[in-house]
């Protein structure tokens, strides 16, 4: 009901809250007059709400199919440099894996793009592994590289900051002024994401590294009986690759 908001006037962003499995996609896009994406459009047509969203812990997948509805405004999603936490491994529906080819469908379809947790989710950048520190380097800290590589090479309009310590915000601010000069920012990006390419290329392969997550049934398929195949291997390159033990323990 309406009434409980009735004191806000209206609302900006009204999201379909961690719309991930099937049967929630399903009923996300379900047409009909009883259906929740009608009464969200009612309410959108009476300027209740300005615009409509989803946010998502699903597959690749999945995550294209809503995004290829052209029923929603803007979408909440984890796209990071190290993997795309619940969505790595599986199919995002252009021949590879993760969440990249969703976040460039849904600029294409001029969609709001908000980036959920590069810093935590996106591998404890907070307390970075020391093989992550040094590939990085010292033009940028962690945090400021994760922000910076959503907005820049991602394009993503909006990240989440949640902050361990007050500096966590501060870098955060610094990562924004960089991305303001882009002239200057973006050749110690483009080298620091040369250097951590060739970090995982040493430790894991170079085959490995570009291939080894592609093709994997996702833990909603038959054929991996359950197990979240893509998430467990993601875990694995993040131990091998980048020493990112503790970010792995925390995502397993």
């Amino acid at each position: 009901s309406w009434e409980i908001f009735e004191p806000l006037g209206y609302i900006d962003l009204l999201s379909f809250w961690v719309v991930s499995k099937d049967d929630q996609v399903e009923r996300a896009l379900a047409d009909g007059d009883d259906s929740i994406m009608a009464s969200a459009l009612e309410w959108k047509k009476q300027g209740k709400v300005k615009h409509i969203g989803f946010s998502t812990h699903g597959s690749a997948e999945n995550i294209m199919k809503l995004i290829e509805s052209n029923k929603f405004d803007y979408v909440n999603l984890h796209y990071h440099f190290f993997g795309c936490y619940h969505a790595e491994g599986t199919p995002d529906g252009h021949g590879g894996h993760g969440n990249l080819q969703c976040v460039k469908r849904a600029l294409e379809l001029d969609m709001g793009v908000f980036n959920i947790s590069p810093i935590d989710k996106g591998g404890r950048l907070y307390q970075p592994s020391s093989r992550v520190a040094r590939a990085i380097g010292p033009d940028l800290t962690p945090i400021a590289f994760a922000n910076l590589h959503s907005w820049m090479t991602a394009g993503m309009h909006t990240v989440s900051v949640g902050f361990a310590r007050p500096e966590d915000l501060t870098e955060t601010l610094e990562a924004v002024n960089l991305f303001m000069n882009k002239e200057k920012t973006l050749p110690i990006l483009e080298g620091v994401i040369r250097r951590l390419n060739k970090v995982s290329e040493d430790h894991l392969g170079k085959e490995w590294h570009e291939r080894g997550l592609l093709n994997i049934p996702s833990a909603l398929e038959r054929e991996s009986n359950g197990i979240g195949l893509g998430h467990t291997l993601w875990c694995y390159n993040m131990m091998h690759a980048y020493g990112m033990y503790d970010a792995a323990k925390a995502r397993y």
